[in-house]
This record gives C-alpha cells, sequence and structure tokens, in this order.
C-alpha cells in the first residue's frame, strides 16, 4: 500500500522518553546538531552533602535530555522533578542531580558504553543517591521501523521479526542496565527508589502502536499476550526487579498532539509533556502521591 510524504516521514517517528540514539525519534539533524554530553550535574552544583539533600540520577535517552524545548538541563523533566524534590519537606529530598543521556542511545549502546559511569557516580555519592529513572530502548524499536523489511511492508511477518528481535535486544540491554544499577546501589549502602519509564507513543499508525503496546494496546507483563510490545517488556522487568514503573504510555493517551511536538514532524514532549512526564514521576514518590 503506498504512503505519502508525510507518512514516510513518521516512520522515523516513535515513542517516547528520552534522548537516547533513536529514541522517540530525533529526527538526524537534530541528533547530529547536538555534542555528545558528557555525565554532569545538570544544575552545576558541587556534589550534595546529606544536610542539603541526596542525589538523583536519570539514565535515558533523548528525553531524558530535555530534547524538544529550550534549554532542556531547565525545562526537561529531569529537572522539573529534581525542583520539585529539592524542598525541605520532600520526601525523597534531593540537592543535585546527575543526568546520564545521550540523544539517539540505545539500550544496548548505554549498556556498553555509559553503565560504567553510572557505576562510577554511585560509588562516589554512596548512600546519597535517592532516586534514579531509567528510560532506555525506544531507539532500538524506532530502527526496527526504519529496517527495509519494515520500510516495503509493515504489516508482513518479516517486519514483525524485525521489531520482535529488536524488542528482545532492547530489553534484555535494560534488564541489564537495571540490576547494574541495583547492584551498585546495594553496594554503596544507597536504598534508593529506582523508577523504570514505559514510553509513550504519539504516533497512531497500527505499527507504531503494536511495537510500542504491543498486541492488545495496553502496557503490562502479560505473559499471554501474543505479541508483546516494548512497554510489555518494560513493565515485566519492572516486575522481576522489583522496581516500579512509570506509565508514561496511560499519561499520554488521548493527548497526544497536545503534549508532543508529533504535529510538525517531531515525537519529543513539548514543554506541556515534560511536565506531564514530572508529574507521573512525581506522583511515584511519596512528595507527589500516596
Amino acid at each position: 500500500m503506498g504512503r505519502s510524504p508525510r507518512a514516510d516521514a513518521l516512520v522515523l517517528a516513535i515513542v517516547v522518553l528520552a534522548g537516547c540514539t533513536s529514541d522517540p525519534s530525533p529526527t538526524p539533524a537534530a541528533t547530529t546538531a547536538l555534542p555528545t554530553p558528557s555525565p554532569s550535574l545538570a544544575s552545576g552544583e558541587p556534589l550534595p552533602s546529606p544536610a542539603a539533600g541526596g542525589a538523583y540520577l536519570a539514565l535515558g535517552d533523548s528525553i531524558t535530555f530535555g530534547i524538544g524545548v529550550a534549554r532542556p538541563q531547565r525545562n526537561g523533566y529531569v529537572a522539573r522533578v529534581a525542583d520539585a524534590l529539592s524542598g525541605p519537606s520532600a520526601d525523597p529530598r534531593v540537592g543535585a542531580s546527575r543526568v546520564f543521556a545521550v540523544p539517539g542511545e540505545t539500550a544496548a549502546g548505554f549498556l556498553d558504553r555509559r553503565l560504567d559511569d553510572v557505576v562510577r557516580a554511585i560509588e562516589e555519592l554512596g548512600p546519597r543517591v535517592e532516586l534514579v529513572t531509567i528510560g532506555l530502548g525506544a531507539n532500538e524499536i524506532l530502527r526496527a521501523r526504519r529496517d527495509p523489511a519494515c520500510v516495503a511492508d509493515r504489516a508482513s511477518e518479516a517486519c514483525r521479526a524485525v521489531l520482535a528481535a529488536a524488542t528482545e535486544v532492547a530489553a534484555s540491554s535494560l534488564d541489564a542496565v537495571v540490576t547494574g544499577v541495583q547492584s551498585a546501589l546495594e553496594a554503596a549502602g544507597s536504598d534508593a527508589t529506582v523508577l523504570l519509564l514505559a514510553y509513550y507513543n504519539p504516533d497512531l499508525d497500527p505499527l507504531a502502536v503494536a511495537s510500542v503496546a504491543g498486541s492488545d494496546g495496553l502496557t503490562g507483563c502479560d505473559p499471554l499476550e501474543e505479541r508483546p510490545g516494548l512497554n510489555d517488556r518494560i513493565a515485566c522487568i519492572a516486575a522481576e526487579r522489583s522496581v516500579r514503573l512509570v506509565d508514561l504510555y496511560e499519561a499520554f493517551l488521548g493527548r497526544e498532539e497536545e503534549l508532543t511536538r508529533f504535529g510538525s514532524g517531531d515525537v519529543h514532549p513539548n514543554a506541556a509533556g515534560y511536565q506531564v512526564i514530572a508529574d507521573t514521576i512525581l506522583d511515584m514518590l511519596p512528595i507527589g502521591g500516596a
């Protein structure tokens, strides 16, 4: 079946959540125009002392980096979460944040290139680490959707096989990242809360929905689901590793145009979308919810 130029452009758009190599679709121009940031304190402040509050580590791709808004280190979801947790009555209380996020990064790439930096930061900060958020995996799926098998026929079994293989790589790599972080936290004496982000999906094309939410269109770890999507695999990792799942798919559902830049060809959140991500994360914490 033929596609319009706009439909071809939408093949580049995918899920959401943070700033990896091919994450919720930073365009190639946006990715190459950005310098590769090294892990650093997002606020530029010194390492926190116990009196000033703990540390928040944010791991991810372009969404964690904050692509889609001006001054992402101030207007992305990481800064919004850190600001909300900076008050004296916040629980957990955060005095500084470190961002380990590179636009276009895959879960496999993060595991190979960046996890060691995260482990070193945890060793340095020790029990001061109070919160860790992890949002990875979308870029494996985006690349799979560009595979020739999917470009030729998005409904074909060949395309489905490509997507299934990419989902497996993303999930296994993400699982290794989570376990690596948990091991480092335990060794450092930190009981930090670890939150795993499931992606929103701004593209309502059937292939996009299926690759993110699976055959049932829901985020959940259902062993009976015929074709689980990326978010289903993320939900299973959260359950198996006893970490909390942040369901951004549900948070954005029905509001995709309002909360993203997808109408202009960019899958990343806008300012309102980043606020929703921050609020959804905070709702998982004592300060933000029950």
